[in-house]
């Protein structure tokens, strides 16, 4: 190859290479990851015309790179020492700039970069990649926070928002405000919330339209978290084509996996976790024996027999049992000791639903004598964190999903009811056929069917007024 054709080859890849950027999505997500700037699990990026600028530019440097080694090594252009050191430095010092996810592009999924096992966000579908597009389609609150994809009655996704409010209130206390938490979930500075009815996916429920939207293909549960664009979620829980409706279907807390990470990337690192590892491995161990917990309280909230019930109260009391004597193994309110850990926040929400649910449908209750756990629950249930998760319903949960009662506690009686009278699927099939947000389809009938009865019975009475008149 002559020095003409050298350089004719690299002006071709140039243009190509230009022409290409503009048009694959795979380089706008490579754009959008090249220039964000992270910061405590957080990414900031710029505008999306500099983004795509910035891959061009990269991609046309690393071109001309090659295209000037090439021209260098060309049979016909005299041997230089020095020509071909300038091409190796500027090969080196592109290769130095370039961003980890072109690096990851290039090396494969075992690069020094890894991704998500779940993968990336589809910036085109939530309308992050063009902002002129956001309030046209489902988009995510805030471009850069993490963002919680979740139901507010859920145990599993209420132990990951608990971690994220506890972040946000040590972020209160660094900026002085006292540990107090903003008034709304929109003022967040670490994260942003986006609730999901699950039982009105096929009725136009815009949280379980955008799950759908993520990625394309992929059967998402929640909770489910974004960062950085990418997408992270515990092993089970609600798909997003809107067919699991139990909000109880969480058989251990040893499923939890979003919890570290929240604790490793947002915030503060490792707030939720003892800093010492002999404090690490108790609080894993107090995980891992109260791990029955979920299922446990799933069982007996849905079986039909009441002898089985009533060995399920047993194995269950007999865990709250040891709960109890776990903390008092150590000096302090909770588990690890002074500490608030992961070990308290992954049984509080089961716990929550025990004295709420379980007392309501199946009649048992947490015996007074277990005076540790009593304790314990009363003072995690006054962390600002946890206030702020099992607040009464606001705006946004009123005008989302399929329930009427405002209240926490008459909330979440409500939620479970079809759970322990075994009538899911009727429930599922009401709401998909009539449900919409604020109104119980299910308790409907219920009321309809009430009122049926009733009026069967007083109509065989010929002297009642109300027959009567009817």
């Amino acid at each position: 190859m002559d020095r003409d054709e050298a350089r004719d080859s690299l002006n071709k890849p140039l243009l190509l290479a230009t022409r290409e950027s503009s048009i694959d999505e795979s380089e706008f997500h490579d754009a959008r990851n090249s220039s964000s700037i992270h910061n405590g699990g957080s990414s900031i990026y710029f505008d999306t015309k500099s983004n795509l600028t910035n891959s061009m530019i990269t991609t046309s440097a690393a071109t001309a790179t090659a295209g000037a080694a090439a021209l260098a090594a060309s049979p016909t252009a005299p041997p230089s020492s020095s020509a071909a050191s300038s091409a190796s430095s500027a090969s080196a010092q592109t290769s130095s700039t370039s961003t980890p996810t072109a690096a990851a592009s290039t090396t494969g999924a075992g690069s020094a970069n890894p991704r998500s096992y779940h993968g990336r966000v589809s910036l085109l579908s939530t309308g992050t990649l063009f902002p002129s597009t956001r309030g046209i389609v489902d988009t995510l609150p805030h471009p850069t926070k993490p963002c919680l994809l979740y139901a507010d009655h859920d145990p599993l996704a209420a132990v990951s928002h608990i971690c994220l409010l506890e972040k946000e209130v040590a972020s209160s206390v660094e900026l002085g405000c006292g540990g107090k938490l903003p008034p709304h979930p929109k003022l967040y500075l670490q994260f942003s919330v986006v609730h999901v009815c699950q039982p009105l996916a096929n009725r136009g429920d815009a949280g379980a339209r955008l799950l759908k939207k993520l990625k394309k293909g992929a059967q998402l549960t929640l909770p489910l978290l974004l960062n950085g664009g990418e997408i992270f979620q515990d092993g089970i829980g609600s798909t997003s084509d809107g067919q699991t409706t139990n909000p109880t279907y969480w058989s251990s807390t040893l499923d939890c996996l979003l919890p570290e990470y929240i604790d490793e990337v947002i915030g503060e690192k490792n707030s939720l976790r003892p800093k010492d590892a002999v404090g690490n491995y108790n609080m894993k161990l107090f995980i891992q024996r109260h791990s029955e917990l979920p299922s446990l309280f799933h069982q007996l909230l849905n079986h039909p027999s009441p002898n089985h019930r009533m060995q399920l109260s047993t194995r269950l009391l007999d865990l709250l049992k040891v709960i109890n004597a776990d903390l008092k193994t150590f000096e302090g309110p909770y588990l690890c000791g002074a500490q608030f850990t992961l070990a308290d926040i992954y049984i509080y929400p089961i716990v929550e639903l025990i004295v709420v649910v379980l007392s309501t449908y199946r009649n048992f209750w947490i015996p007074p004598s277990l005076t540790s756990l009593v304790a314990w629950y009363d003072t995690v249930s006054d962390r600002p964190s946890v206030r702020a998760a099992t607040a009464d319903r606001m705006f946004e949960s009123k005008n989302t999903y399929c329930y009427e009662r405002v209240h926490r506690n008459e909330y979440l009686i409500e939620v479970y009811e079809p759970c322990a009278r075994n009538e899911e699927t009727l429930f599922a099939r009401l709401t998909d056929e009539r449900g919409r947000p604020g109104v119980n389809a299910y308790r409907e009938l219920d009321e309809e069917d009430a009122e049926l009865r009733n009026r069967s019975m007083c109509e065989k009475r010929s002297s009642c007024e109300t027959c009567v008149i009817s």
